[in-house]
């Protein structure tokens, strides 16, 4: 008899994946990436954009604690008497941004400024260069990148801030307050806030025709803002420089362009929100940012300029947003407005939507202009 053999059973080697097969696979993934990509990028620029109308807020909220402290806004910036244009004063020695850091929890800064000195005195230069996460909207990726100057002579060292003062339709260059606190008559501003304006609705200084909330030496009380606190803009948005020699948004920096908007109405060059028409925002002459060697790459940013000898005279609302802008109202609410928000024009007279929006006692209609965030 012969002996059975018992018989292995045999089994395939294991097969691997053929360069077809792994080809299908990492197209496959590819494709998946490229599907959940831009979502992902959408839901980040959502929730930068949601921080960035958050902190705005915020800043609103501290501005009108300070007003109910002290029965007034805070002034936009403070300056000695002048001869000559605002927009080259370099003096200045407080902003409403540094005044109100008492109410952004931010008091140790505020003790650490020697005010008696001009703010871009050297003994301010760390102060000046605190950054504050409040005043910086995340969707701006300049704002990590100091002004370094030395434009026009403010030295260096001023971190950067997103949120801006509205002074109004006229140019920050032409605001005259009239008599200072001592009397004396000055063709160009005056010491500290002018009782010959605080005391009227309507100075010939500054007219309610054309004023905003926040200005040089000069800030409205509540009851005179007669459009309303939920329909007059306080605070909106502007974009840090292009790079550290540009001097546009910088918190502790006063002037237009620097923490505060002038000029971005009726019958001037750069109505609206993100204007991108050539030599918007004027800036020093003596400056070291150049806008016309520049202008190619500012006019595809949306952030042209123009070099102009009355310094900083103007400057209009700008974000990284697509489409518009944020904007904070007197009454502390919120909210995005379009770039498409009806304009006067270049030097057109007055006025539109976005005039009334700016304007705090013309006692024009005020459109409902808000759109959803």
């Amino acid at each position: 008899m012969t002996p059975r053999r018992h018989l292995r059973p045999t089994t395939a080697a294991p097969r691997g994946f053929t360069l077809v097969e792994l080809l299908v696979v990492i197209a496959i993934i590819g494709i998946l990436v490229a599907l959940l990509l831009p979502a992902v990028q959408a839901a980040r620029e959502a929730a930068r954009r949601a921080q960035c109308q958050s902190n705005l807020r915020n800043v609103t909220l501290a501005i009108l604690n300070y007003e109910s402290a002290r029965s007034d806004l805070p002034v936009g910036m403070t300056v000695p008497s002048i001869t000559g244009s605002v927009g080259n004063v370099l003096d200045f020695t407080s902003t409403w941004t540094i005044d109100t850091l008492p109410y952004m929890e931010s008091q140790p800064l505020y003790d650490a400024f020697d005010l008696t000195l001009p703010v871009r005195d050297a003994k301010n230069f760390d102060e000046r260069g605190a950054e504050l996460p409040v005043m910086l909207c995340p969707t701006d990726q300049r704002n990590t990148t100091r002004f370094q100057g030395p434009t026009a002579g403010l030295r260096q060292n001023w971190a950067r801030g997103n949120y801006a003062a509205n002074v109004g339709a006229m140019a920050t260059a032409n605001i005259r307050l009239g008599p200072s606190i001592s009397g004396a008559v000055q063709p160009g501003m005056t010491d500290g806030k002018s009782p010959a304006w605080r005391g009227t609705l309507n100075s010939p200084y500054w007219p309610a025709t054309v004023r905003g909330v926040m200005g040089p030496n000069a800030s409205v009380r509540l009851a005179q803002i007669t459009d309303g606190t939920s329909k007059t803009m306080m605070v909106t948005e502007l974009r840090a420089g292009f790079d550290e020699s540009d001097p546009r948004g910088s918190w502790a920096l006063g002037h237009a362009g620097g923490n505060m908007v002038s000029g971005h109405g009726s019958g001037g060059d750069a109505n609206g929100p993100n204007v991108c028409t050539p030599r918007s925002d004027d800036l020093p002459q003596n400056i070291d940012f150049q806008c016309t060697a520049n202008e190619q790459a500012l006019v595809a940013e949306c952030m042209t300029c123009h070099n102009d000898p009355y310094g900083f005279a103007q400057a209009s609302p700008r974000s990284a947003h697509i489409g518009g802008v944020f904007v904070g109202y007197v009454d502390g609410s919120v909210s995005f407005i379009s770039d498409d928000i009806e304009t006067s024009g270049q030097y057109a007279p007055c006025c539109k939507a976005w005039d009334y929006l700016i304007m705090s006692a013309d006692d024009g209609f005020v459109p409902d202009v808000r759109t959803r965030p």
